[in-house]
């Protein structure tokens, strides 16, 4: 499907194809997710509310098909998502980029979406019992809780639903000279070298070694293609930029921005069931398990805003804590090889359009030097 794109001899112009097809099918993605919640709430929502369909009736009681009613629901939706994350793999393979077999990728999207999807079917139970039970004052406040402990398990325990494997660190992956001075550095960043991890887990695109987990817990992951791809000295200059970020406690700030998007995202939930929940056109939600659909919308709200703005946060946080990594390290041209490597890696472009510069995940590579620099040089003017 994608092959043909793949084997364009203008490189440029191949950068560029394969930029756009990936920038639209996410967005197709997005999309996607959007229509399948109002297809729920819409049509499933009359089809499961009729007396014809008999799934609940005033003897049962809604709670009687609930459960079904609610993991079909589930599995529409990820019917739905399928041919869309399916092509963005494919996408992947036709470039180069994923060498898996269709049936691998198949394989590990089954596996993601089992455990995200019993996840999602538990705590929809749970939000829709509590529904038809409480008051809706008293249904927000036990939403806010439940969400606050979902958002702090994903802090906490970063893979109990995103499963990933990781190995410690063996030798020769890393300089000598690097893990002392990160013993060095261990007082103040609470790191040391037995926290730092490899990820084995297959990722298509190279990325920036991340600091994931708050207090006990926190880790630094390396992946495993990192240790291949670059040099010891640029290896270095990306594990240094890492770290850094412990010392400014990156992530309980993208937690407390987790936060902040689930107050919005619990208030919306509680507009739209004393709103569309109550009547919808012709016909009413009210104590149909559909209704949690309605949660659902305003909780894909609340990650589409977590998500931007924490990608916002950390691609400046990242040029800000690499000019910091520079100037410690005192090699600037290693930081600038790194993400010059990263780029070709990742077949990125060399200028990218501005819109999509800014959906981007990282700032492109010279967008990315040209904030370093600039973080460089207001350190320098502030001694």
């Amino acid at each position: 499907m994608f092959e043909k794109f793949a084997m364009i001899e203008d490189q440029k112009e191949r950068l560029e194809i394969y930029n756009i097809l990936k920038f639209n099918l996410t967005a197709c993605l997005r999309l996607a997710e959007f229509m399948a919640l109002a297809v729920l709430i819409s049509g499933l929502g009359w089809f499961i509310g009729t007396e014809s369909t008999r799934l609940i009736t005033p003897e049962a009681g809604p709670w009687a098909s609930a459960g079904v009613s609610i993991a079909l629901m589930i599995l529409i939706f990820a019917l739905l998502r399928l041919p869309f994350l399916l092509a963005i793999g494919r996408l992947h393979a036709a470039f180069g980029l994923d060498p898996r077999s269709g049936s691998c990728r198949l394989k590990e999207l089954f596996g993601l979406g089992m455990r995200r999807g019993l996840v999602a079917w538990a705590v929809s139970m749970l939000l829709y019992g509590a529904l038809i039970r409480l008051d809706l004052w008293y249904w927000t406040i036990l939403a806010l809780a439940t969400g606050a402990v979902l958002v702090a398990l994903n802090s906490f325990m970063p893979r109990l639903v995103t499963p990933e494997k990781l190995r410690p660190l063996r030798d020769g992956d890393l300089t000598p000279a690097l893990l002392n001075q990160i013993e060095r550095w261990t007082p103040k960043t609470g790191l040391s070298s037995n926290d730092i991890f490899v990820s084995t887990t297959f990722s298509p695109e190279l990325t920036f070694p991340r600091l994931e987990g708050v207090g006990p817990t926190t880790k630094l992951i390396v992946n495993e293609k990192a240790l291949s791809s670059f040099p010891p000295r640029e290896l270095s200059i990306l594990v240094v930029t890492g770290i850094m970020d412990a010392l400014i406690k990156g992530p309980l700030k993208f937690m407390l921005l987790r936060f902040c998007s689930l107050a919005v995202a619990v208030p919306l939930a509680a507009i739209l069931i004393s709103t569309v929940g109550a009547s919808i056109w012709a016909y009413p939600l009210m104590n149909n398990p559909v209704l949690i659909t309605l949660v659902w919308a305003a909780a894909w709200v609340g990650l589409i805003i977590s998500d931007f703005t924490i990608r916002l946060t950390s691609r400046g946080m990242s040029a800000q804590l690499a000019a910091a990594a520079t100037m410690v390290m005192k090699d600037e041209t290693s930081l600038d090889a790194a993400l010059s490597t990263m780029a070709k890696k990742n077949l990125e472009e060399e200028s990218p359009a501005s819109w999509r510069e800014l959906f981007r995940p990282q700032y492109s590579h010279q967008a990315f030097m040209k904030r370093a620099r600039y973080h460089q040089h207001m350190s320098k003017f502030t001694e």
